[in-house]
């Protein structure tokens, strides 16, 4: 075990990722990791309430999505000021690693630039390249999976970088289409995936098993020396069996 690395979220709606990784920390599942903050982009979205229950500071700034604005200048402007202050908060809490938790607004180039490889976003998708990038976001992504017939799908946790839904990924988890599946029952499933991976994900990070590529482009991963796999499975059962009992 190592120092406690300090984390920090942005979110925007009802938090169901940002509350696993809650609940994986509070059952001793996630170790060496500080929770020290939450941001949110919508004032008063139910997220912020969990927050609040598990006693991490809340910072609501109003942010851009979902607004209209006079021009995309005033549009961008107003997306680089929130950036501005997401990195102001994130220094003075001396972050280490940031967690996208259902944030919906595309971060700058200049926030990125601030935490190189350190900024971790999970999609609801196992192909980024195919159901990844730019408008591919929430329905829209299990709409586009089931129209193409697609014999399975998942979820995929990356880095962020400047490229949208392309940075290195960590981890995914696949899940197989079901003949009766709509777009929401899809969600749901995959939704239980992205509860087990994300959290995951980050312990590895945390431990120091991520290793990024000379290119940046991809990272390679060590889940199985000294038995991590074996001992991180053993702990995530923790989450398991209070998520069935809940």
């Amino acid at each position: 075990m190592g120092d406690s690395k300090h984390i920090v979220f942005l979110a925007s709606g009802r938090g169901s990722n940002f509350q696993s990784f809650v609940d994986h920390q509070r059952l001793g599942v996630l170790k060496d990791i500080t929770i020290d903050g939450l941001v949110c982009n919508h004032i008063g979205a139910p997220v912020i309430q969990k927050a609040k229950a598990a006693n991490i500071a809340v910072f609501e700034i109003e942010g851009v999505a979902g607004k209209k604005f006079e021009s995309g200048e005033k549009r961008d402007l107003a997306r680089l000021a929130f950036d501005d202050a997401c990195i102001s908060i994130s220094k003075t809490l001396n972050t280490d690693y940031i967690i996208l938790a259902g944030f919906d607004q595309i971060l700058t180039k200049s926030f990125i630039d601030n935490f190189p490889y350190k900024v971790l976003n999970i999609h609801p998708a196992y192909d980024l390249k195919l159901f990844g990038g730019k408008n591919m976001v929430g329905a829209k992504v299990h709409e586009t999976v089931l129209a193409q017939k697609s014999k399975y799908s998942g979820c995929s946790v990356h880095l962020v970088t400047p490229a949208l839904d392309q940075g290195p990924v960590i981890m995914k988890k696949r899940v197989e289409i079901l003949s009766e599946d709509n777009p929401s029952s899809l969600e749901s499933r995959i939704l239980g995936q992205e509860h087990l991976a994300y959290p995951e994900a980050l312990q590895l990070l945390v431990d120091g098993r991520v290793i990024i590529s000379d290119s940046g482009r991809r990272c390679f991963v060590d889940r199985y020396s000294d038995d991590w796999d074996i001992e991180w499975s053993r702990r995530q059962q923790l989450y398991i069996d209070y998520v069935k009992k809940s």
